[in-house]
This record gives structure tokens, sequence and C-alpha cells, in this order.
């Protein structure tokens, strides 16, 4: 099994969340940008690099949510991830060709979408 290490930004603006919905993502119907770290790079790189290229999002990053393991055995991945609070800083979303769609949802409506569990844990840190 490969191990990768990942970061993902749960973005707020406006008191709302941006969720994403990405072709060929196991584990949910939403999940948040990001995605996996480049040798070297560290989680602030690495997630605004993520971001920037996924939804074109400049942010800020408020805090660190959570840190989380998952093993995907159908793809022979080993992921090591943590989930960051970010701030939007203006504009909005335009997504790449990963993503087939994005919404922006309020927090009550965080905790009843269909995601993965790395994503609800982050959820309860809010």
């Amino acid at each position: 099994m490969k191990t990768f290490y990942a970061v993902k930004a749960l973005i707020v603006k406006d008191n709302k969340y941006l969720v994403v919905q990405t072709k060929d993502f196991i584990g949910g119907k939403y999940e948040v940008p990001g995605g996996r770290k480049k040798e070297g790079e560290t989680d602030e790189t690495a997630l605004k690099r993520e971001v920037l290229e996924e939804v074109s999002l400049q942010i800020d990053i408020a805090r660190l949510l959570n840190n989380w393991e998952l093993q995907i055995a159908e793809k022979d991945i080993h992921l090591i991830g943590k989930t960051y609070l970010c701030i939007a800083k203006d504009g909005e979303p335009k997504l790449s060709e990963e993503q087939l769609t994005f919404k922006w949802v309020l927090g009550e409506e965080l905790e009843t979408l269909d995601a993965p569990i790395w994503l609800k844990e982050a959820i309860k840190q809010l």
C-alpha cells in the first residue's frame, strides 16, 4: 500500500462553507478542496496550492481541525491527512476538471451532508 500525505480545506465565507463534488470520489457525495502534498511542501503551501488549483480561491488558514488516516484498499492507498478551517479571501469558486459541482452551505447543513468520516469529524471541531 502506498502512503500519501494530504491536506483538506473547510473554507468559510460569509458564514457559509464550501463543499464540492469530485469525480471518482469514494466516501460520500460531498467533500472539501484539497489533495496530496508534494515532497518538501509544508501543509500551508500544499493547501493553498491545492485550493487554488481546484477551486481558484485564495485562502487564509485559520486553524487545524483534525488529523486523520484512511486506507483505500481498492486503490492500494494509505492517506494520512489533516483538515484545516480556512477563510476565503474573495471571489467565487471556479472549478477544475476534477470537480463536478460546488455549493455554499450553512453550518447546520454541514452536519447532514453525505460526507466522509474525516470531514464529519472536522465539522464537529467548528
